[in-house]
């Protein structure tokens, strides 16, 4: 945020995108989560032998926290406190693109080594089976509990109380984005599912559980959209960046929240469904195969029965 300070209004989309500030909470805390993920990264990388997986997560990492740099240290965090639609943008990047990338990369290993050796081998030891920490985490990323988790913390903070006090305080924004951010991630476990917990569930599950997801979202940005009056007073006295007014621009930031929300859940179900059908198809070729082999197994058997007898017979 810009700590209450009235900027100019913004020229160009350069200005836009060049307003970065690294010392505000959300950004410092941003800078010690990728430090942490470098260090226990480049540990790992010293220590094991790099294959194309290895790269392929980093770049995923890579992607998901560039994302986070902007939205919790870039432009769409230094104007939150003058355009709704730039505060709704935060929430998508950190929710609905870099929680799931960062979870596709699998970052734990590295937070892991990146703490000093006696802790590495404590933390290592909570994560096994039957740790406490690997207990709690099976119950937050059963779909029955991240689910309502994710959208109850999306709509409390919708709360236009609860809204305009996070942008009067800096630590209850920074609460606002990390309760965001953690419920995101255990929203989209059940549907990457990286270890150490698996998920269970099957590719028409997961579609499921997305679809459910979507009305709910659909519905509070249909709410933002569509009000005719301002919903949250905090942006009434904001500067008018782009010559919006403050319900042009609270309807933006709705529009934003709903098309681009619906885009990723939409585009991960399609994703699901070829990767369910890819299933199913190399399922029926194994058991066409098995079949075959079966078949071949059995007529092999029948023309050496057949063999024998006819050798007995010309014995006899």
């Amino acid at each position: 945020m810009n700590d209450g300070q009235e900027p100019d209004l913004i020229n160009s989309f350069g200005e836009f995108a060049l307003a970065w500030d690294f010392s505000s909470p959300p950004a410092v805390l941003f800078l010690l989560i990728t430090s942490a993920y470098l260090i226990g990264t480049t540990r790992l990388a010293i220590r094991s032998d790099r294959d194309g997986r290895f790269w392929h997560k980093f770049t995923a990492s890579l992607f998901g926290l560039i994302l986070l740099a902007i939205a919790l240290a870039g432009p769409l965090d230094y104007y939150s406190g003058d355009l709704f639609a730039a505060h709704m943008s935060q929430h998508i990047v950190i929710a609905m693109f870099a929680a799931p990338l960062l979870l596709l990369a699998r970052p734990m290993p590295a937070y892991i080594w990146a703490l000093p050796r006696p802790l590495r081998v404590g933390v290592g030891t909570a994560l096994t089976d039957s740790g406490v920490i690997i207990k709690v985490m099976r119950i937050l990323t059963r779909p029955t509990v991240a689910l309502p988790v994710f959208i109850g913390t999306l709509y409390a903070w919708h709360i236009p109380e609860a809204y305009n006090q996070s942008l009067r305080d800096e630590w209850l924004h920074l609460f606002m984005h990390f309760t965001m951010f953690t419920t995101a991630v255990l929203f989209w476990w059940p549907i990457i599912g990286p270890p150490p917990i698996r998920t269970k569930l099957t590719h028409p599950q997961r579609i499921v559980y997305l679809l459910l997801a979507v009305t709910p979202t659909a519905v509070l940005a249909a709410i933002i959209t569509l009000s005719k009056s301002v919903l949250f007073d905090f942006y009434l006295d904001s500067p008018g960046h782009f010559s919006w007014s403050p319900t042009e621009d609270q309807r933006i930031g709705g529009l934003l929240m709903w098309i681009p929300g619906n885009f990723v859940y939409l585009t991960t179900m399609t994703i699901l469904f070829f990767r369910w059908f890819k299933e199913e198809e190399q399922k029926t070729s194994r058991e066409v195969t098995l079949h075959n082999r079966q078949a071949r197994s059995s007529n092999d058997s029948k023309i050496t029965q057949n063999k024998v007898k006819s050798d007995d017979d010309r014995t006899n």
